[in-house]
């Protein structure tokens, strides 16, 4: 059985306000609901994680999510604005130390995608194929496609990938938290300026960019995009207003409830099946994350939160949103998952050649991961 192409491609536009209500409204008030709770227990990253483990427990008692693209773009440059707003001349001048962490990531990919596919194949006795795709680590929509054109099984690739997504978000924060390399909530946003201006140029700016960005293909566009263009505008004094609190919360709910969209028409016996072999896959990516982060900033003397956040194995966007909520430089952490994604992009189609070697026409070979 192979998961449904439409769990995977971005959402149409929705043309009525009845299915606009009960596909987004209601599930973004759900999230909110999520990130009150976890808010009110004092956990780390409250909004992103609480709107997300509570919209994705929503879709498995047949809760339906429907993001449209213009608020999901909408929410990204928000975002990006908000996470350009955090870079200061300080992480200017770190940036002499990224060589080095980025050469961590030749280390890194290999040995969470090696790891992963071990762990797959010898404790829950998947075929390679499976396994390969499975552990490679962000990029999902690019690893998806590969996965479509391959044999491998694509309901399991998928629910692991996003289970491990999932629980990067809802459990790393407190990880960081507890040992003491994080700061679980939001870094203080400077005051407003008095320049009616500030708010109209950052506006235009981290659209424009963030817009250009995304037509152009670049991995997370909107949000990379907008994230560029307010940290140069922050950096050099041009701006210094911060984006109202109501707006960045509003934003992390809906990232939330994005994430959770992916597990919709996902069966909890369905789910069952696979969380054993989900979970073990994230403790192995992130064992390894976090081996060689250890080593890295042992090596620069960079925070080893940071680099640690910077391997995390998940998506661009979610990181380094999630690098903002908890004040690790969100600048080297969007830095470190944009090269990787671009690494991966490039180096796939040879690493599966090398790994998996020549590979059947889909759909020649049994569809289960066993």
């Amino acid at each position: 059985m192979r998961w449904p192409v439409s769990h995977l491609e971005p959402a149409r536009e929705l043309v009525t306000p009845r299915i606009f209500a009960v596909r987004f409204l209601f599930p973004c008030l759900i999230g909110a609901l999520g990130g009150l709770a976890f808010l009110m227990l004092g956990l780390p990253a409250p909004w992103l994680s609480g709107s997300l483990v509570s919209a994705a427990l929503a879709t498995f008692f047949g809760m339906k999510i429907t993001v449209p693209p213009t608020m999901r773009t909408g929410v990204f440059l928000l975002l990006g604005a908000v996470m350009g707003s955090a870079v200061t001349p300080e992480t200017l001048r770190l940036m002499s130390t990224w060589p080095v962490s980025m050469a961590g990531l030749f280390v890194l990919v290999p040995a969470i995608v090696l790891g992963i596919m071990a762990y797959l194949v010898r404790f829950h006795a998947w075929d390679r194929t499976s396994a390969f795709y499975a552990s490679i680590p962000g990029a999902m929509s690019y690893v998806m496609a590969m996965t479509f054109a391959s044999n491998a099984n694509a309901r399991s690739v998928v629910i692991v990938q996003s289970v491990r997504l999932l629980l990067l978000v809802a459990v790393l924060p407190g990880l960081l938290v507890v040992a003491g390399l994080g700061g679980g909530r939001a870094p203080p946003t400077p005051h407003a300026a008095l320049s009616w201006l500030d708010y109209p140029l950052l506006f235009v700016a981290s659209v424009v960019v963030g817009l250009g960005a995304d037509r152009l293909g670049i991995p997370a566009g909107a949000t990379v995009g907008a994230m560029l263009a307010s940290a140069v505008l922050h950096a050099t004094g041009l701006v210094t207003a911060s984006i109202p609190q109501p707006l960045m919360i509003i934003g992390f709910v809906v990232i939330g409830v994005f994430i959770a969209e992916r597990f919709a028409g996902t069966s909890i016996a369905e789910f069952r099946e696979l969380a054993g072999a989900a979970c073990g896959a994230f403790f192995v990516g992130t064992l390894a994350s976090i081996l060689v982060g250890l080593g890295v900033a042992a090596i620069t003397g960079l925070p080893v939160g940071k680099v640690i956040l910077a391997y995390a194995p998940g998506g661009i966007e979610a990181m380094t949103i999630l690098a903002f909520v908890l004040d690790i430089d969100p600048a080297f952490v969007g830095a470190h998952h944009i090269a990787r994604f671009l690494g991966i992009a490039l180096l796939l189609p040879l690493a599966a050649r090398l790994v998996l070697g020549p590979q059947p026409p889909p759909g020649t070979q049994g569809d289960r991961a066993d």
